[in-house]
């Protein structure tokens, strides 16, 4: 391989940072939310980028087993597998709203 040059996983990380850029461009777009359906919209969107970044992620290491990721971009691949699988549960199990209500509690 070439000095300087990524190793074909290259792509699948430009893959996995555009898809968490694009969550992190959802929540933000969450927090400043004009109504409740331009909420639930983002919602939508935000559990769908999730899945996208689920999906991108996990055939990476299914053939791997138990084994822990070694490498900085399996690591990183695998912290962005756990926020997506902890978005997709919030956005579509109802968990932003319990959040809200709590924050506002307060």
């Amino acid at each position: 391989m070439a000095r300087g040059r990524m190793p074909s996983i290259g792509s699948t990380n430009l893959h996995v940072g555009a898809a968490v850029a694009e969550i992190e461009g959802l929540y933000t777009a969450l927090r400043g939310a004009r109504d409740e359906h331009h909420r639930e919209r983002i919602l939508a969107d935000l559990a769908e980028a999730g899945r996208r970044l689920t999906a991108r992620t996990h055939p990476t290491q299914g053939n791997r087993g138990a084994l822990r990721p070694r490498s900085r971009w399996e690591r990183r691949r695998l912290l962005a597998a756990r926020g997506a699988d902890l978005v997709a549960t919030f956005a579509t199990d109802g968990g932003w709203s319990r959040w809200a209500r709590l924050r506002n509690r307060s």
